[in-house]
């Protein structure tokens, strides 16, 4: 009897231990607790608003959303499912991190479109990995190992219960129980721990996030109220929406932007009664987009040598705009490219050559083309890069001169040194022999990581060497000689006296250590300071025979580069759709950011994360020094900015010029 008992109790503990070890949801309970730290431990290093309990809710919905499928598989699969959705979800959040500590955005569909890019970006993508970035991944060997012996555990099984008869099959109502109602509960978990915080937070009556996802001007506040696979799942929703669903505008929004238009007509036309419109028509243009080159390093020296002595000197014989601003966002360079020759705001995710490469602008190559200029654009790299081919087509360049049309004789970083790269465009240029021209040159040398070789490196930096900073210094001192070896060969080559040079750095360098930015500057660095420091790049226009040379101090940005050009050659502003305006101009606006933050010379809003401009910080620039002063100065300026990037986001993405021309009977 004793016997029987044990024997009994054995069995009955077996059967609880297997059905505790095929027990559905534990596999997912381990997964989740994962991911919940993973994704704490993320947003500790974004460092954009921090958790609360409504983005732990979302977080563990989110999760639970991405795994409840498993349930409906059998345990084998489900084990290996599991292991590899955690290897998925942690690749996915370890990109994200590195991502932002770039672009200081996140991870988008239209980005994972560019990803054939990031081959060309290792060394940059190297540099941003840290040595805790481990934890990331420290848990998977765990998830491997149990689904391992998960499938080794069953794989014997199967083998014992081989040699016994054949059960019967399970009854509808046995999947019922195991796997139907289990993920049909997690499911509906998840769900609620998603949509009833999001709801909560973006109420139009009384939701601090109240009309979020009406505009799309800034990621991280959606991200602040989605969390970070919330963010994904919304972005998806998004691009299909966008590209699939075929939402078109209302009559409304479309008049919203003819009037839009109509107002900023009034600015632009203000210059054409300047003493400056058309004075320099029939000039020759050159344009240099130079890599990631900033304000703070312009008129420094370190170890008693001036960084930029060329463009020193060069400033004093233009016409230098010190207050002058990138608008950038995630497609940096290829925006700089938009901004500057197309006068219209970035997308807030991915960038406009490779999204909308095929929708129409008034770009200035190719207006300046239907005016009689030879068009050329100059950039030493691979023509797909950015989808430039497709997009310089489409902006009506006559000729795209790609790294196939340079020699490599001076290999510094991504492909040729800026040096022999200004040299051959010159010798392009004479060989076109076409007058007059545009030509667009765009410069790699100090592109991040910023490592040239040891034979460029002129500068003593001190306490410096061996830091980003340092080689960020030593690469926009050899640009500021590459500059000044240009200006040489324009003057040897008699084509200095009748070219309009303007000069202009595309976007930030991507280092975000203050405390590098302090021992440069020898000062404190406030939190206006850091937003302004990433911002501001120099532009200078240099015009024939140093002409009006002088410094404006007016608040200008990239977008407004264009207007400028056609200000000086003579091109009206009617039937052009841009929205910067002349920088020579009497007539001021707002600089607009693509956060939503502005300046306009006399403030500078600076938004918060969650996106409420009640929430952000205004600075008077009015004064001797900057000082914080009631937001209540910038909220009229906020709200004009939000209007502007959804304008230009409505006439991007829907081709908008392209319509409105129609109406109008535009060719």
């Amino acid at each position: 009897m004793l016997s029987k008992m044990r024997s009994a109790a054995g069995a009955g503990l077996r059967r609880g231990r297997n059905a505790l070890g095929s027990w559905p949801v534990w596999g997912i309970a381990l997964l989740v607790a994962s991911m919940l730290y993973k994704l704490n431990e993320l947003d500790h290093q974004f460092n954009v608003g921090g958790m609360n309990h409504w983005k732990w809710a979302v977080n563990l919905g989110a999760v639970l959303l991405a795994s409840f499928w498993t349930l409906f598989l059998g345990v084998r699969a489900r084990a290996v499912s599991l292991a590899a959705l955690d290897l998925a979800l942690s690749a996915l959040i370890f990109a994200d991190l590195i991502y932002f500590r770039f672009f200081k955005d996140f991870i988008s569909v239209p980005v994972l479109l560019q990803a054939g890019q990031v081959g060309e970006l290792q060394e940059s993508i190297w540099s941003l990995m840290r040595p805790g970035d481990w934890i990331y991944f420290a848990d998977l060997p765990i998830a491997f190992a149990l689904a391992g012996r998960t499938l080794w555990k069953h794989s014997a099984k199967r083998r014992l219960d081989g040699q016994r008869s054949p059960r019967a099959s399970r009854s509808g109502i046995s999947f019922l129980w195991r796997k139907l109602l289990p993920a049909a509960l997690v499911f509906a978990i998840g769900w609620s721990l998603v949509y009833y915080p999001v709801e909560e937070q973006t109420n139009p009556k009384n939701g601090w996030a109240r009309g979020l996802f009406v505009g799309n001007w800034w990621n991280v506040p959606i991200y602040n109220v989605t969390g970070l696979l919330g963010f994904h799942g919304y972005d998806a929703y998004r691009y299909a929406k966008e590209h699939w669903l075929g939402e078109k505008l209302s009559e409304e929004q479309i008049l919203e932007a003819k009037s839009w238009f109509e107002e900023r007509r009034q600015l632009q036309r203000q210059a054409e009664s300047e003493p400056l419109f058309g004075q320099y028509a029939g000039k020759n243009v050159l344009i240099v987009q130079a890599e990631a080159f900033q304000t703070f390093v312009i008129g420094q020296s370190i170890g008693g040598e001036e960084i930029t002595p060329n463009l020193n000197r060069l400033i004093g014989q233009s016409v230098y705009f010190p207050n002058f601003y990138h608008q950038t966002a995630q497609g940096r360079t290829s925006d700089a490219d938009f901004l500057t020759s197309c006068s219209m705001h970035p997308l807030p995710t991915g960038s406009v050559f490779i999204r909308f490469a095929g929708n129409e602008f008034d770009c200035a190559p190719g207006i300046l083309n239907s005016r009689g200029y030879d068009t050329t654009v100059h950039h030493a790299y691979d023509g797909s890069f950015w989808n430039r081919n497709n997009m310089y087509h489409n902006m009506d360049y006559d000729q795209f001169y790609t790294i196939k049309d340079y020699r490599i004789d001076e290999p510094i970083g991504w492909s040729l040194g800026d040096e022999s790269f200004f040299r051959q465009t010159i010798e392009q240029l004479k060989e076109r022999n076409r007058s007059p021209f545009y030509a667009m040159t765009i410069t790699l040398s100090s592109h991040h990581p910023f490592k040239l070789p040891s034979v460029n490196q002129e500068l003593n930096v001190g306490e410096l060497d061996g830091t980003i900073m340092g080689d960020y210094i030593q690469a926009a001192h050899y640009v500021d000689a590459a500059v000044g070896k240009l200006i040489r060969d324009l003057q040897d080559e008699g084509l200095w006296d009748n070219t309009v040079l303007m000069f202009y750095g595309d976007h930030d360098n991507s280092v975000y250590d203050w405390s590098l930015y302090e021992k440069f500057l020898g000062k404190p660095v406030s939190e206006l300071d850091k937003d302004r420091i990433v911002r501001q790049v120099p532009f200078l226009v240099h015009l024939p025979g140093d002409e009006h040379a002088g410094v404006i101090e007016k608040a200008v940005g990239q977008i407004d580069t264009a207007p400028t050009l056609m200000h000086l050659l003579g091109v009206p502003a009617e039937g052009r759709y841009m929205m910067g305006v002349s920088m020579l101009s009497e007539a001021r606006k707002s600089v607009v950011f693509r956060n939503g933050g502005f300046t306009d010379g006399r403030v500078y809003f600076v938004p918060n994360a969650d996106g409420l401009i009640e929430n952000g910080k205004c600075y008077s620039l009015e004064g001797e020094e900057a000082a914080e002063t009631g937001v209540a100065a910038c909220a009229e300026g906020a709200e004009a900015a939000k209007r502007d990037l959804n304008v230009s986001d409505m006439m991007v993405e829907n081709d908008l010029i392209s319509l409105l021309r129609e109406e109008d009977g535009q060719p």
